[in-house]
């Protein structure tokens, strides 16, 4: 049984094409610089929760989860959010650590995706705090509808200096 073809989806109306260039050439050696320069662009440009955030994990049978958390900072240590002190998000994360982050401001049509290591900042009676730190971003911009888009990567090296790698026209 099928439940949305795929005609049907294929047929919906997309987003309107960006409009916002991505120079290449210019952009800072720190990923963290680059993602709240976008984060402060889509602020200005009155997008509204700008800060909602799909917060990915892996549970004990090594399959993903995914739930919207709310950024609550960005700082040299790294991406925080808040958590329930007894989740399934907590237990997972006490586990293994891994997480991933991915920030989607559709009427940009800009997307930030961030992979790293979650360590507790704050344990509280109800409520914990969680930080990020980053070891790979991946920032992408689509254009036109959806057959085309920028990506830019960065990782870390072997030192822990931020390695750029530029993908102009990629996917």
């Amino acid at each position: 049984m099928i439940y949305l073809s795929q005609d049907y989806v294929a047929g919906l109306e997309k987003t309107q094409t960006s409009r916002i260039e991505v120079d290449f050439a210019s952009l800072p050696r720190d990923p963290n610089v680059l993602f709240a320069e976008w984060f402060e662009y889509a602020v200005d440009a009155g997008l509204r929760d700008v800060s909602a955030v799909s917060l990915a994990t892996v549970d004990e049978r090594g399959l993903p989860e995914v739930r919207i958390v709310d950024l609550l900072q960005l700082n040299s240590d790294g991406f925080h959010f808040g958590t329930g002190k007894r989740t399934a998000t907590v237990k997972q994360l006490e586990v293994s650590g891994a997480a991933a982050l991915n920030f989607w401001w559709q009427p940009l049509r800009r997307s930030v995706r961030v992979k790293g290591t979650a360590h507790r900042k704050f344990d509280g009676e109800r409520l914990n705090v969680w930080c990020i730190e980053p070891e790979h971003f991946e920032f992408f911009q689509l254009w036109g509808n959806r057959e085309h888009a920028d990506k830019l990567i960065y990782r870390r090296d072997e030192l822990g200096d931020w390695e750029r790698i530029p993908l102009p026209g990629g996917v």
